[in-house]
C-alpha cells in the first residue's frame, strides 16, 4: 500500500536537470578529488629523480687510501697524494677518469665518541676491502692490531709510511691487479 501511495504522491515530480559546469568549476571539482594523488605522485617523481641523479653522478674512485693516525692529514698533503697516485695509476673501473680517494680514520684521546665512530668506519673499510693503500704513522702497531698489512711498507714523508693490504680470503677488491701495478710504480718512483 505504501508503494501505491508514494507513486501517487510523486507522480508529477520531475528529476532536476543536470547542472552545466563551467570549465573553471570542472577543474576545481577535479582538483578537489585528486589533489592528494597529484601531490603524492609529484613527491614520488622527485624522490625517484633524486635517486637516479645521485646514482648517475656518483663518482667511484679507482684507488682508495686509508690514512690512520691521531691527527688529521693536511689538505695539501691529501690532495698531493690523490694527484700523485692518479698520475701513476690507470683507470680501473672504465669510466675514463683516474680518481683517488683518501679516507681519514682518526683516533684522538679527547673525543672518545669520534674515535669509536672512526674505528667502526675503519673496520667497515677493512671488511669491505675498500682501501688497498694505507698511510700510517705506526705501521707496526696497526699490523699488531688488525693484521691486514703486507710486511713491505716504506717511509714516505712527515713520519708517515705507505703500506699495502694483504688478503687471506677469496674476497679481494675488484681492482686488485691495478692496485698491484700502482704499488710497483710507487716502488720504482721511491727508489
Amino acid at each position: 500500500m505504501a508503494s501505491e501511495y508514494l507513486k501517487w504522491k510523486y507522480k508529477d515530480v520531475q528529476p532536476d536537470k543536470p547542472v552545466e559546469l563551467t570549465k573553471k568549476q570542472r577543474r576545481q571539482n577535479w582538483w578537489h578529488y585528486h589533489k592528494w594523488h597529484v601531490i603524492l605522485a609529484a613527491a614520488a617523481v622527485v624522490i625517484v629523480g633524486s635517486l637516479v641523479w645521485h646514482t648517475l653522478t656518483q663518482v667511484h674512485p679507482d684507488y682508495r687510501i686509508a690514512y690512520v693516525d691521531s691527527l688529521p692529514l693536511a689538505e695539501e698533503t691529501k690532495i698531493s697524494w690523490e694527484n700523485r697516485l692518479a698520475a701513476l695509476g690507470g683507470d680501473c673501473n672504465g669510466d675514463g677518469k683516474v680518481v683517488v680517494e683518501v679516507n681519514q680514520y682518526l683516533s684522538t684521546q679527547e673525543d672518545v665518541m669520534y674515535t669509536a665512530a672512526s674505528n667502526i668506519k675503519l673496520l667497515a673499510d677493512l671488511d669491505s676491502n675498500e682501501s688497498y693503500f694505507f698511510l700510517l704513522a705506526d705501521p707496526e702497531g696497526f699490523q699488531e692490531e688488525y693484521e691486514v698489512l703486507r710486511e713491505d711498507w716504506f717511509p714516505v714523508e712527515n713520519g708517515l709510511y705507505l703500506a699495502r693490504r694483504t688478503f687471506w680470503e677469496d674476497r679481494t677488491p675488484k681492482n686488485l691487479e691495478g692496485c698491484d701495478r700502482l704499488w710497483d710504480r710507487l716502488l720504482k718512483e721511491m727508489a
